[in-house]
C-alpha cells in the first residue's frame, strides 16, 4: 500500500530520542498514522475539565458545569448563571490540551459553546540518510455548541454539533459529528442518571483514504448527599463507556466537599494499559473555582496534570 502513513513515515523521521513513535501508535492513532478501518480523531477520548477528570472520567451524570458540551449536552439544563470554564493540561512528552467553554440560560434551556485544542511543539523531518530537512508538528481542534433544556420534571435533554479537524505536516482531515444527551434526578434523593452516545456521523478521509471517527457509548449514576457529621458533601459517581473499536470499560470517582471550599477526589478506570487512578483537589471562594487533578500514567510516560478555573456570573 502506498497510502499517507507509508508517505508520511518515509519523508519524516523523528529523532529516536524523543521516542514519540510507539506513544503515537498506541495513544494517538490519528488520521495520518492509523490503517484504513481503524478510527482516527483520537483526542476526541480525552476527557476535559480537572474536576471531571480527578472523579475517574465518570461525568455523564454529574455533568452540570460548561464542560457538559462534552460530557453529557443534557447537563447544560442544570447551569446556575453564566459559567465560563478554561482548563490546561500539561500531557505527557511536549503534548498539550487546551480547552475553554461557556454556558448559559437561553430561552427555556441553556446554551453551551466550546472549543478544544490538542498539540505538540514541532518534531524534526529527516530524509532516509537523517539529514534534517525541515521541521512537522500537528495539531487538533474540536469547536463545539450545544444546547440542554428540562422536558419534565427531573429530565433535562440535550444535543450537540461538533466540527472536528485533525492535522499532520500538510495533510489535513475535517468532519462534522453530533452528541446526544439525557439526564434523570430523583427528586430529593441526589441521585442521578445520564447517558450519552458522542461522535455520531462523519467519515472524513485523509489523503483519499477515510476513515472511522470513535463513536462512544456512556451511561453511569451518581449519587451526592450531605455528610452533617464532616460538614460537607459527599458524592460517588460510576460510569460504563464504550467507544468504537474499543472494549467495555468501567470509571468510578468519589468527592468530599467541605463546607462549599474545599473538595478533595479520587477517581478509577479499569480496563485500561496506562491509566489506572487518579486524583484531584478543588477550591472554592465566591464566584471562582480552581480545580485541579493528577492522573499518573504507566508504562513510564509520566503524568499528566489537569489545571481548571471555572467563573460564575
Amino acid at each position: 500500500m502506498n497510502g499517507p502513513k507509508e508517505r508520511f513515515m518515509r519523508r519524516c523521521r523523528v529523532q529516536p530520542a524523543i521516542a514519540l513513535a510507539p506513544l503515537l501508535l498506541v495513544l494517538l492513532p490519528g488520521l495520518a498514522l492509523a490503517a484504513p478501518g481503524e478510527t482516527g480523531f483520537a483526542f476526541l477520548k480525552l476527557g476535559v475539565g480537572a474536576r471531571a477528570m480527578g472523579l475517574g472520567s465518570a461525568y455523564v451524570a454529574l455533568a452540570d458545569d460548561p464542560t457538559a458540551v462534552h460530557w453529557n449536552p443534557a447537563g447544560l439544563a442544570g447551569i446556575s448563571g453564566t459559567q465560563v470554564t478554561a482548563m490546561h493540561n500539561e500531557w505527557i512528552q511536549d503534548f498539550r490540551q487546551e480547552f475553554v467553554a461557556v454556558g448559559s440560560h437561553l430561552g427555556p434551556g441553556a446554551l453551551g459553546v466550546g472549543f478544544s485544542g490538542f498539540y505538540s511543539s514541532e518534531f524534526e523531518k529527516r530524509d532516509d540518510t537523517g539529514v534534517l530537512i525541515g521541521h512537522y508538528g500537528f495539531n487538533d481542534i474540536a469547536i463545539t455548541g450545544a444546547y440542554g433544556a428540562r422536558v419534565v420534571e427531573g429530565f433535562d435533554a440535550g444535543v450537540a454539533v461538533r466540527y472536528i479537524r485533525e492535522m499532520i505536516d500538510q495533510w489535513d482531515a475535517t468532519a462534522f459529528t453530533g452528541d446526544l444527551g439525557a439526564r434523570y434526578r430523583l427528586r430529593d434523593t441526589g441521585v442521578s442518571f445520564g447517558a450519552t452516545v458522542q461522535n455520531v456521523g462523519g467519515k472524513p478521509k485523509f489523503d483519499q483514504v477515510a476513515f472511522k471517527i470513535p463513536r462512544t457509548f456512556r451511561v453511569g449514576a451518581a449519587v451526592s448527599r450531605p455528610l452533617p457529621s464532616l460538614q460537607g458533601r459527599g458524592t460517588l459517581t460510576a460510569e460504563l463507556r464504550k467507544a468504537r473499536a474499543d472494549d467495555t470499560h468501567f470509571h468510578a470517582g468519589a468527592e468530599y466537599l467541605y463546607r462549599d471550599r474545599v473538595a478533595l477526589r479520587v477517581g478509577g478506570k479499569f480496563g485500561y494499559d496506562d491509566e489506572k487512578v487518579s486524583f484531584g483537589l478543588g477550591l472554592a471562594k465566591d464566584w471562582i473555582h480552581f480545580d485541579y487533578a493528577l492522573v499518573p500514567l504507566s508504562s513510564n510516560l509520566g503524568t499528566t496534570h489537569f489545571f481548571s478555573l471555572t467563573g460564575v456570573f
